[in-house]
């Protein structure tokens, strides 16, 4: 090794010296092995948001932790699901398991967002009770000497969570409206929509009510200069009431009433007295479910045209069986919907339907997502027994009979490389 003006040259045409052996070894090992460590200090987290989650604030606030592309490889896995609550706000449930050393660690936090919660408060409820969650975890990890304690103390008065004065009774209300116009030269169309609905949501019981009108229509040039109209108006008032018997058993009434062109009845309305058993206790609704609910009644029916069965107007009965199951596990969420309707007066008039969806986690970084609807149709009293032209067909003006309906998705998805996802960069 030389030197000149102070500066030292290595020969690499000579074979290095024990010593620059150890300078290149602690090189590398800072380079390659130092952020393994730094990060192998911080728990690895594996975060399953099925609500709304934001994700770059979180990791912004919570930056001692190592956030996990997949759950298979985290030391901590978190569930975090939502329900709605009878204010039209969520009450969000956080279920954390462990893995490995944190295996023996089950925890769950439950908390409620406000309907009137702007999205910066949400996200601050969010981290609260995230850090939360991890708290028993940090407790045996190995970051257990850098935690520092604070509890804020209570005032003197205190606060009874149970007791809340409401002036509106639970009672909540919405009203909205819709509208908009778009075309071009040889098209126009315009829609207005209003709604209105009103609820009262407690532990004892529910009562929901909605009602919506819409009205849209469309105007078409043909290439001759013929123009073709299409107007399509529609009313629906809807009504359910529930009674809470007990952690698996519920009963009530569903009601509806309104009118269609496109399903040619100038007023039609049903009154159904409906019963519902859950198999798991309703409290475990937000990660698993399997219910079974049945309805029965009269529905009333004033078609605006004669139908295919040549009638003007009539009243049947009509019962329903409708099966749910949902589950949302660590490999992912299986939801099935299953049910069938059918005419007393009539046993042959009657529609099946099944409604799967299944997200799956395979392996690590591979998920599959299946799902589709089925229905057979035949059940479809109020179709109208004139001919229907071209352009009525074409623009859907009426409802055509039919004997299935279906549609169906397939997506997979593979991710591979980092396992870790801590950092934040937000431009562009």
């Amino acid at each position: 090794m030389d030197e000149i003006y102070g500066v030292h040259f290595i020969d690499i045409t000579q074979p290095p010296s024990r010593m620059q052996r150890l300078f290149t070894i602690l090189i590398v090992w800072c380079f390659l092995y130092a952020p393994t460590m730094i990060h192998a200090q911080k728990l690895d987290v594996f975060i399953d948001c099925q609500t709304n989650c934001d994700f770059t604030y979180i990791r912004q606030e919570i930056d001692w932790i190592n956030y996990m592309q997949d759950r298979y490889t985290a030391d901590v896995y978190i569930l975090a699901t939502d329900q709605r609550t009878g204010s039209g706000g969520r009450n969000v449930q956080f279920i954390t398991q462990g893995n490995g050393k944190y295996a023996s660690i089950v925890d769950t936090v439950l908390y409620d967002v406000s309907p009137d919660d702007m999205d910066a408060t949400i996200r601050e409820k969010f981290v609260a009770n995230l850090k939360k969650s991890l708290l028993p975890y940090l407790a045996i990890s190995p970051m257990s000497d850098k935690i520092s304690y604070s509890i804020e103390e209570q005032g003197e008065e205190g606060n009874d969570e149970n007791e809340i004065d409401d002036p509106w009774n639970y009672w909540v209300f919405n009203v909205g409206a819709n509208g908009n116009y778009n075309g071009e030269a040889s098209f126009s169309n315009y829609r207005v929509s209003g709604r209105f609905s009103a609820s009262r949501v407690t532990e004892e019981n529910k009562l929901f009510f909605f009602t919506r009108y819409n009205h849209q229509a469309s105007v078409f040039t043909l290439s001759d200069g013929e123009k073709i109209e299409n107007v399509i108006k529609s009313y629906s008032n809807w009504l359910r009431y529930v009674i809470s018997i007990n952690d698996h058993w519920s009963a009530g009434l569903i009601a509806s009433q309104g009118s269609s062109t496109f399903g040619n009845t100038d007023v039609e309305g049903s009154f159904k007295p409906a019963i519902e058993y859950n198999v798991y206790p309703y409290s475990e609704a937000a990660t698993r479910r399997l219910s079974f609910f049945y309805s029965v009644g009269p529905e009333y029916k004033n078609y605006t045209e004669l139908t295919i069965f040549d009638k003007i107007s009539e009243t049947v009965m009509r019962h329903g069986l409708r099966m749910e199951f949902d589950q949302v596990q660590k490999w992912g969420e299986l939801e099935i919907d299953l049910g069938a309707n059918q005419y007393l007066h009539s046993p042959d008039l009657y529609s099946v339907f099944i409604n799967p969806e299944l997200d799956w986690n395979i392996t690590t970084g591979l998920q599959l997502s299946v799902g589709g609807f089925l229905e057979w149709v035949g059940d479809r009293i109020n179709i109208a027994k004139s001919e229907l032209s071209d352009e009525e067909i074409l623009l859907q003006i009426r409802q055509l009979d039919t004997d299935y309906s279906f549609f169906s998705y397939v997506s997979i998805n593979f991710r591979f490389g980092s396992k870790y996802n801590n950092f934040v960069n937000p431009r562009f």
